[in-house]
């Protein structure tokens, strides 16, 4: 903040930068909200249901029957099916006989009979996760059993409206960040806009719920994860399983913030630098490359030598095309269990020396002593 900047707070204007004192509060804010967004105890249904009734007449709709999901898959199929069905009840257009049955049994409970077939078949078979294979039968038992519930209840049809769930959802917790702002500007600046009414009812929502799908007729809201790992950077990130696992056993996996293949994780050796240097998506790949370890990505390329210190605790330097990425320069370094590591450095570095001085912060390599002893 300016010295001479002028501070104006009103209920209806903020202008003039923050001072400490409001800075602090805002850490407060946004420590809540990250437990908000990192939040894995169950969902409480009549608090969630009282958010949920409270934003549909916010924005003049009426109050929706709303449905918790175990899952953001049983979510996003059980809102595919119960959308169908709603919409074959309204034109009247029950060409097959799966859809017509399913309208039938359906009726006024059409979401809640969506949500259960679901929620039933997606987690047959997936709640006792012991082994890898194990893990990846749960995870594929869940989405085919989702796919499966939906398509029994709706058809083709239901599939299809499953597919466009992205089209009406809302984020609930996981948009944690805007609220964490918004929350700041009302409860530390000061601002109280007529908005800041309606927003109490959004508000309430994404404190006490999940993703969720909005339908006029219908919200279905995904419970919290069981658990969600992150790494130092709280970023989704687990090594040695999934980064995010709800009570239905539906996963997800993630490697410092990159969604990855569940596979990467629990099956390592189907993981090979072969797949990891041709994936497509780039992120993907250089994920890939950090699980396999880059002495075996740096073998694969056959990396061309910069420079080699005669110490090899100090290291090679080392440069490799990596596709669709370009050059890249790493130092290959023994360390004291006698084990091989490959660490990402800066293209700009010379020397093995240079390059280690680099990691341990040193931009000048005379500033540095490479250590004594090394585990």
């Amino acid at each position: 903040m300016k010295k001479n900047s002028k501070i104006i707070r009103t209920k209806t204007r903020a202008s003039g930068g923050i001072t400490d004192a409001e800075r602090a509060q805002m850490e407060s804010v946004s420590r809540e909200w990250i437990d908000i967004a990192y939040r894995t105890t169950p969902i409480d249904p009549a608090k969630i249901t009282d958010a949920i009734h409270r934003l549909y007449i916010a924005a003049n709709l009426k109050v929706p029957r709303v449905v918790i999901a175990p899952s953001p898959l049983v979510m996003a199929f059980a809102y595919g099916a119960s959308a169908a069905i709603w919409h074959r009840r309204k034109t009247d257009s029950t060409t097959d006989i799966v859809t017509f049955n399913a309208t039938r049994i359906a009726a006024d409970n059409a979401t809640f009979n969506a949500t259960a077939n679901v929620t039933r078949n997606a987690t047959f078979n997936a709640t006792d996760i012991v082994t890898a294979n194990a893990t990846l039968n749960a995870i594929a038992n869940a989405e085919t059993g989702a796919a499966r519930a939906c398509y029994d209840l709706a058809g083709s049809f239901g599939l299809e409206c499953a597919a466009q769930w992205m089209n009406s959802y809302q984020g609930g917790n996981m948009w944690a960040g805007w609220c964490s702002y918004l929350a700041a500007m009302r409860d530390v600046i000061g601002l109280r806009l007529p908005e800041h009414i309606a927003y109490q009812a959004w508000e309430d929502a994404a404190r006490e719920g999940g993703f969720r799908v909005m339908h006029k007729e219908f919200c279905i809201v995904s419970d919290f994860p069981e658990f969600i790992r992150i790494d130092d950077q709280n970023r989704p990130h687990c090594e040695s399983g999934p980064s995010h696992r709800w009570r239905d056993g539906w996963s997800l996996y993630h490697w410092h913030g990159v969604a990855i293949p569940a596979e990467w994780i629990e099956e390592r050796a189907s993981l090979t630098p072969q797949i990891a240097l041709t994936w497509r998506n780039i992120e993907q790949r250089r994920a890939a490359c950090e699980i396999l370890g880059w002495a075996k990505i740096l073998a694969a390329l056959k990396a061309r030598i910069i420079h080699e210190d005669l110490d090899p605790e100090i290291g090679t330097l080392v440069e490799v095309d990596i596709p669709d990425i370009g050059k890249e320069r790493f130092l290959r370094v023994l360390c004291g269990t006698g084990r091989e590591f490959a660490l990402p450095v800066p293209p700009t570095m010379k020397t093995a020396i240079q390059a280690q001085a680099w990691t341990y912060g040193y931009d000048d390599p005379k500033d540095f002593l490479p250590p004594e002893v090394r585990t």
